[in-house]
């Protein structure tokens, strides 16, 4: 699927479409385009989650990719506060706690950015990449059926609506299957 969402997502401009769209149990990749809205951001507190895309289960999400603010920063050149945060691929618990893979270096505000997540049901892993470089390592992950909704700027947590992202989210789309490598992901998404 492809084009779920392509435009500014925050609290009001969030989308959602019905879902599932593919069988969360089974492989799948799913992929997106985003870029932060650091101004907005920065006002958020520390430990702050935001879905970029993700699908809904019964207790809240089955998947998605996110990003946690870990901290602010000061810029030099402007003397102001920027946030410093990491991606994710995985699921957020109902308890707040994460189940997944994080990003091995701190997310770009400056510009946009591809995010690919991977679930493997043959070998029950999850992998996060970056643009075109895996972060982290494929990371041992148990599977949640979706049941409702697919989201881009938020997602259903704790029986509500929350974890609104502000950025920009374009280019979704999801895959039935495991992209198997660098070159695959590559050769199929073409960025």
């Amino acid at each position: 699927m492809s084009g779920v969402c392509s435009g500014t997502v925050g609290r009001a401009d969030a989308a959602t479409a019905p879902g599932p769209l593919v069988d969360d149990t089974g492989s799948f990749t799913a992929t997106t385009v985003v870029q932060l809205d650091s101004k907005a951001l920065a006002t958020k507190p520390t430990g702050y989650m935001g879905q970029v895309i993700g699908q809904r289960s019964s207790d809240g999400s089955a998947w998605g990719l996110w990003y946690e603010l870990t901290g602010t920063d000061i810029d030099p050149e402007t003397d102001s506060t920027i946030p410093v945060g990491l991606w994710h691929f995985g699921r957020l618990n109902a308890d707040g706690s994460f189940t997944g893979v994080v990003s091995d270096s701190v997310a770009d505000l400056g510009s946009a950015v591809r995010l690919t997540g991977i679930f493997d049901a043959q070998d029950g892993t999850i992998s996060l990449y970056v643009g075109d470089s895996q972060n982290g390592e494929a990371t041992a992950y148990t599977a949640v059926a979706g049941t409702g909704d697919f989201a881009a700027g938020k997602a259903f947590v704790n029986s509500s609506w929350n974890h609104y992202l502000p950025a920009t989210v374009s280019d979704i789309r999801l895959w039935a299957g495991a992209m198997a490598s660098q070159e695959q992901i590559l050769n199929t998404i073409g960025d």
